[in-house]
Parts: C-alpha cells; sequence; structure tokens
C-alpha cells in the first residue's frame, strides 16, 4: 500500500486491537499471541490511520505535529504502512468502510 492512492485508508488486521499508553502505544495480535510497543513518531501514525484518517490526512497531520518536511512525513506514513502490512497489524479498509 503506497500513498500513492490519495484517500488510503487502513485499519487494523483480524484480531489485532491496541492500547494508548503514556510513551506510545501497544499493539496486540489476540490471534498470533504477540504484541508490539510503537514509541512515538510512529504511535502518532497508528493512531492518526486507525482513527480512520486517509493515509494522505495523516501524513499532513504528522507534518505538522513533528515539524517534518511534507515529503518526510509522506515517507514515514509509507513506511509504516508498509511495514505494518507485511507484518500483518495493518490491512487497507474495504471501499464500504469509508
Amino acid at each position: 500500500m503506497t500513498l500513492n492512492s490519495v484517500n488510503s485508508r487502513c485499519r487494523a488486521a483480524l484480531g489485532v486491537s491496541w492500547v494508548v499508553q503514556e510513551h506510545g502505544v501497544v499493539v496486540l495480535d489476540e490471534l498470533a499471541r504477540r504484541s508490539a510497543p510503537l514509541a512515538y513518531p510512529e504511535a502518532a501514525v497508528w493512531e492518526l490511520l486507525l482513527r480512520e484518517h486517509p493515509t494522505h490526512e495523516a501524513a499532513t497531520a504528522l507534518r505538522w505535529i513533528l515539524n517534518l518536511p511534507a515529503d518526510q512525513a509522506q515517507l514515514l506514513v509509507e513506511r509504516c504502512v508498509r511495514e505494518w502490512t507485511e507484518s500483518g497489524w495493518l490491512a487497507r479498509a474495504s471501499a464500504n468502510t469509508g
């Protein structure tokens, strides 16, 4: 999944939930019985994507939150989406989920 599709939306993969903590997010995969801590700024990417912000909106928000150039914010979101999708934490939202 890349940001070439401007309105790409993501969702947690089946069996995946998360808990927000003071220093990041812990992602839990109940089916695979595994977990992964995400520190900031990756935790911010996770939160934005899983709150149903399209990838381009997440990149724009990160640009302002982290004071990043637009291309760096976009690359951060792309990297996170790619890694989390490959790891089975994240999935592309279907067309009828918004």
